[in-house]
């Protein structure tokens, strides 16, 4: 926009010394308009919420049926293994990850929406903003004219005493009314920054629920993969299912499948389990769970390292990929301590879906910390690991991580208290009860009955 914050600050300094007669129906028309666009906007958001609303009922539906197979997984997993009863657990593990995908598409879909509606919003008020600025500034001008006439002048223009000072009171009155419409133009300004930061909060969320998506899709490969295997090795006969299932204690590629993502980040099985137990057992949590919760983490933080590296170009750079007033600060902080060198530290890069950015970036290790929230496990994990606490170190990462965990209720190590740790892990809210929080610890809490089988 050509007229900005500045021009304004510059409009209250000449309010205070201007000297001229102003319609007093403009600023009326500048604070009606902002009641206009905004009873406007709220009309074109109730249009689209509808449609929201209705997909928000279908997820709550298909979040029911989602809790009703789980709660048959849990039943079969109380009985004795068996490969009826395994087959069962597949059988209901893939209806439910392909109904958690259907409810991630539909919430996919709504946050589209939502992103739209808000994006209206913010193109109304600008163009709205840009309008009343020009018009401000037409008569600012003019008051910037007559402020240069002298009282004589005036008085000479007018006939009588009583139209001089009419004249005169006039003016107080269109400083007060300036001053509505500039306050008019700010609401509007207002509006616009609390707009803006929902959109950058509805990217974020939309990137969770694509990424989510992704990891349920392979998800449900490997369970509908793992029934197969299993059918065609038994040929349906128990005793050969149960030599299976003592085979695959301690298999190592069993485990590295199920901690396919670690291992692509450079996290190898042996370090995995090591440093998972000794974290775990540290924080008093599961080991499985810790190991699951990580693999889901780095699952959807895939393109782990992949800024601020040495010859990067400078939009892959911390100060740009970062949020300035949260995470670069501390950024610099946790760099200095370590004697790393900021500007070739890797760490995460926002993500990118079609060419559009959405979030940002900057998480930093095996256990996508952002700098700001890794500020706040620091000191504890020093005194546990027994020097200064590095992001990068995966030893130090996954006490972190199970710290974190621990703290959000895990060492109840009950799948309720999981689920909960998980859902503040992924959202900062044990309740979070949207279709991607609950396909997140869902997807946690599979994997880690996956790993509880081989470790």
């Amino acid at each position: 926009m050509c007229n900005g914050l500045r021009p304004i600050i510059v409009y209250k300094y000449d309010i205070m010394i201007a000297m001229k007669s102003v319609s007093k129906y403009w600023p009326i028309f500048v604070v009606g308009g902002l009641f206009i666009f905004i009873f406007s906007f709220r009309s074109a958001f109730a249009v689209s919420q509808e449609e929201i609303n209705q997909k928000n009922q279908q997820i709550e539906e298909i979040q029911r049926q989602i809790q009703q197979y789980q709660q048959q997984i849990d039943t079969i997993h109380s009985q004795a293994q068996t490969l009826q009863g395994q087959i069962k657990t597949l059988d209901a593990q893939i209806n439910q990850i392909t109904l958690e995908i259907k409810s991630l598409g539909l919430s996919i879909s709504k946050t589209n929406l939502e992103i739209l509606n808000t994006e209206d919003g913010i193109n109304v008020a600008e163009q709205k903003i840009q309008k009343d600025q020009q018009v401000l500034g037409q008569y600012l001008r003019l008051v910037y004219q007559k402020d240069h006439e002298t009282l004589t002048s005036i008085l000479l223009k007018n006939d009588t005493i009583s139209e001089f000072f009419n004249d005169l009171n006039s003016v107080k009155t269109n400083q007060d009314n300036l001053k509505v419409t500039i306050d008019g133009i700010q609401k509007l300004q207002e509006v616009l920054l609390i707009q803006k930061e929902e959109l950058e909060e509805k990217k974020a969320d939309l990137e969770q629920q694509q990424r989510l998506e992704q990891v349920d899709k392979r998800s449900l490969d490997q369970s509908k993969t793992q029934k197969a295997s299993i059918l065609k090795q038994t040929q349906g006969q128990e005793s050969k299912f149960q030599d299976l299932v003592k085979r695959s204690k301690n298999d190592i590629a069993r485990i590295q499948q199920e901690i396919y993502y670690l291992n692509q980040n450079g996290v190898s099985v042996e370090d995995a389990i090591k440093y998972g137990n000794l974290a775990a057992i540290a924080a008093d949590i599961r080991p499985a769970f810790l190991l699951a919760e990580l693999e889901i983490e780095s699952g959807l933080g895939q393109n782990v390292g992949r800024c601020n590296r040495a010859g990067d170009p400078p939009s892959k750079g911390y100060r740009m990929i970062m949020k300035p007033d949260r995470d670069i600060q501390p950024f610099l902080t946790i760099t200095s301590q370590l004697g790393m060198d900021p500007e070739m530290t890797a760490v995460s890069c926002p993500q990118y879906v079609n060419g559009k950015r959405y979030g940002w970036g900057g998480a930093m290790g095996p256990a996508q910390f952002i700098p700001s929230t890794w500020m706040g496990y620091t000191a504890q994990v020093a005194s546990i690991v027994g020097r200064p606490a590095n992001p990068w170190n995966i030893q130090d990462a996954f006490t972190a991580a199970a710290l974190k965990l621990a703290r959000g209720g895990a060492a109840a190590k009950t799948r309720a208290s999981e689920v909960a740790a998980s859902k503040t892990y992924y959202s900062g809210n044990s309740k979070c009860a949207t279709a991607a929080c609950n396909s997140y610890a869902n997807s946690v809490q599979r994997t880690a009955a996956e790993l509880e089988k081989s470790l």
